[in-house]
């Protein structure tokens, strides 16, 4: 069986190695025409994935990422109010992707294939990219993000919708930071509640997946209320390009940036405000809904962020994509192979699966005021 995979992100990377795992001929067409860097800072490693990664020996337990023992409230003061328990490993973006692309076979992945039409016809996928190349595929999967092509094929109306607030995102070389301050943050996973918002933080692996002491970096997530307004303003760049969902590193401009430290001098306690203002090149992500009734139609399936976008407070997107991808690969092989029986059974588990999660994420936010019109 042939099968094309849209998106060569982690959701992308995970669906192509499960299916290649599980024997199907398997190619990857990322529309990006590099290596993908900086497409996120810290995320919380899940245990099903970290299992997964360990079964197949793609990484070992030990350099997964940063390990938090504790959770600690941070007052207006900076200063931990309360403590508890935690067990949580943080890792980052660009880590998870470079061992997952590690471990798919190379020639199996292709960089710069911007997909431009789709075809249906006599039990087979058309596709064709902008730089000319044709392909075709027994089953076509759609792990290409938001602005997904292949969910636009069959739902084109559903789209991502604004929740009212954003996420601004940081990472500090933790060899910026004195001694005191490294060791407030160190193995723990921090947060300060405030108002109709709150700041969270934590360690996560350096930029080429260091572990050491001194060589790590702490990534910041703050989350604020934007009217419409605000957000449009946000949202053009540097250059003057109106962004969609997010503006990446570098890309911020001068006015959001003068803003953001502006917001922290006014709102954080000193040894959160001064991780902003040493942040180079802080960035910004637009917090959207996105749900879709089915996952796919014909031979074509959607997973990951082209089908449910869930919130951050979850912990569980980039979890969501990778147990997509897993469950499509065993639906297949339950199936024998029947594209026919197996879309229909892995759409019902995955699309319940995650409207519970939709549902749990706009809950935490409504608990922090986020999402709230000021």
């Amino acid at each position: 069986m042939k099968i094309i995979i849209i998106g060569g992100s982690i959701g992308g990377l995970s669906a192509g190695i499960a299916l290649w795992c599980r024997g199907y001929d398997v190619e990857i067409y990322e529309r990006s025409g590099s290596r993908m860097q900086d497409r996120g800072a810290g995320l919380v490693i899940q245990p099903d994935m970290m299992g997964y990664l360990q079964e197949h020996h793609i990484s070992a337990k030990e350099v997964f990422g940063i390990p938090a023992y504790e959770r600690q409230v941070l007052d207006s003061n900076g200063r931990a109010s309360y403590t508890f328990p935690n067990d949580t490993s943080f890792t980052s973006w660009n880590y998870i992707w470079q061992q997952l692309k590690d471990y798919f076979p190379e020639d199996r992945y292709f960089f710069g294939h911007q997909l431009e039409t789709i075809e249906e016809k006599n039990s087979q996928v058309m596709l064709g990219f902008a730089n000319g190349v044709k392909k075709t595929a027994d089953l076509a999967v759609g792990a290409d993000g938001y602005s997904s092509v292949m969910r636009a094929h069959f739902l084109p109306d559903i789209a991502p919708a604004y929740a009212g607030y954003v996420a601004y995102r940081g990472l500090v070389p933790e060899s910026k930071m004195i001694d005191e301050e490294a060791a407030f943050f160190e193995n723990k996973f921090s947060i300060y509640p405030y108002g109709n918002s709150h700041l969270l933080c934590y360690m996560v692996p350096g930029t080429k997946g260091e572990l050491d002491k001194g060589e790590r970096l702490y990534n910041w997530v703050w989350y604020l209320n934007k009217s419409g307004q605000e957000l449009g303003e946000i949202l053009i760049d540097k250059e003057g390009k109106k962004r969609l969902y997010a503006v990446p590193p570098t890309f911020l401009s001068s006015k959001a940036i003068s803003d953001l430290h502006q917001l922290a001098d006014n709102e954080l306690p000193k040894i959160l405000r001064d991780r902003v203002h040493q942040t180079e090149n802080p960035f910004v992500q637009v917090i959207v809904d996105m749900a879709v009734p089915r996952m796919y139609s014909g031979r074509i399936a959607i997973l990951g962020d082209a089908a449910f976008v869930v919130r951050p407070h979850t912990a569980s997107g980039t979890a969501k994509a990778y147990r997509d991808a897993i469950a499509l690969a065993n639906c297949l092989h339950f199936h024998n192979g029947d594209i026919d029986k197996a879309l229909p059974h892995w759409n019902d588990q995955q699309v319940r699966e995650a409207s519970n999660l939709v549902l749990y994420g706009k809950q935490l936010a409504l608990r922090s005021g986020l999402g709230i019109e000021k």
